[in-house]
């Protein structure tokens, strides 16, 4: 008899909350400790096909949920596009590992979701459920790390749902590391590239002008917080600057792959990677920010943040 078969009753795990399946997480993890000393790989597989199957039921249409070794993956897409997709996930997640090395999750279950949205609405009606009211940007993909960590994203431009997904599962298979938002969405976007293909935006003079009249003392410990990735003003030339600084690493520092590696695995929220890069790569942050800005205050404040950084969904790409 597996975990599923014991529930008494499901629809006590789920509420229709704008217009989809919502899972009570906390009753679902509760019963799994109670009962299953916190679940097994396989509980958590079947309890994914269980909610996901609510939600294809609810997009109705042509919406199926495949699976591949590692995978769920719901959408619309024709099964050769949809078997393409969970093809490009699986080599994409051997890739990352292979490059970062041991950054699995010891306590990770189950495989990890994929939603994929044809039409808009729906994706940000899906997006409703995680975010406060108010106004945020727009997002071409997200990483929710709530409850049950998934991705989810809306139909792209053609050749676009490889960067995105390369994007998202980046974030996917960090969210156990205490990372600072700028070395997160940095990494992102490398592997964006370098997986998903094509290349990032130009750094051209008006990006380059941009950046040296938004960058304070001030400002930078908003980026250093992680509060600038999440203000639709400040978003764009936060991702900009976080790129950057990856690639001063890169092709200034040039570390070792093992001392990198070192680096990423280390590197806290609670100093912006201070400690680390000092550790591992031998310079300080404001070495980084001062190699593409020029000389300037723009180290981390003495004083450290009350709390991490909001971990209840990933930051929208």
């Amino acid at each position: 008899m597996s975990a599923m078969d014991t529930v008494p009753n499901r629809d006590d795990w789920f509420v229709a909350v704008h217009g989809f399946p919502r899972p009570n997480w906390r009753a679902v993890h509760g019963w799994m400790r109670a009962f299953r000393q916190g679940g097994s790989h396989e509980d958590w597989i079947q309890l994914s096909r269980h909610w996901l199957g609510r939600v294809r039921d609810g997009l109705g249409g042509d919406y199926a949920l495949a699976e591949s070794a590692h995978f769920h993956f719901v959408s619309d897409l024709p099964p050769a596009e949809r078997d393409g997709q969970l093809k490009f996930l699986e080599r994409a997640r051997t890739q990352i590992l292979k490059i970062l090395g041991d950054i699995a999750d010891p306590n990770a279950r189950g495989k990890h979701v994929v939603l994929r949205f044809s039409e808009s609405d729906d994706y940000y009606a899906y997006l409703a459920h995680h975010y406060e009211e108010g106004t945020h940007a727009t997002s071409g993909g997200v990483f929710l790390n709530y409850g049950y960590a998934h991705i989810a994203y809306p139909e792209t431009f053609p050749g676009q749902d490889h960067r995105t997904l390369a994007h998202e599962l980046t974030h996917n298979l960090l969210s156990h590391l205490p990372l600072p938002p700028w070395l997160n969405e940095a990494l992102a976007m490398l592997f964006e590239v370098q997986l998903g293909g094509g290349d990032y935006p130009p750094l051209d003079a008006e990006i380059v002008s941009r950046h040296r009249n938004h960058w304070t003392p001030a400002t930078i410990q908003e980026f250093w917080r992680g509060e600038s990735f999440q203000d639709v003003e400040a978003q764009e030339l936060s991702y900009s600057l976080a790129r950057v600084l990856l690639s001063v690493i890169q092709t200034s520092i040039r570390p070792a792959p093992e001392n990198f590696r070192r680096f990423v695995l280390s590197a806290d929220w609670s100093d912006a990677g201070a400690g680390a890069l000092r550790e591992h790569l031998d310079h300080e942050l404001e070495d980084l920010v001062g190699h593409f800005l020029g000389p300037g205050e723009w180290a981390l404040s003495p004083e450290p943040p009350a709390s991490s950084p909001d971990s209840s969904t990933g930051i929208p790409n």
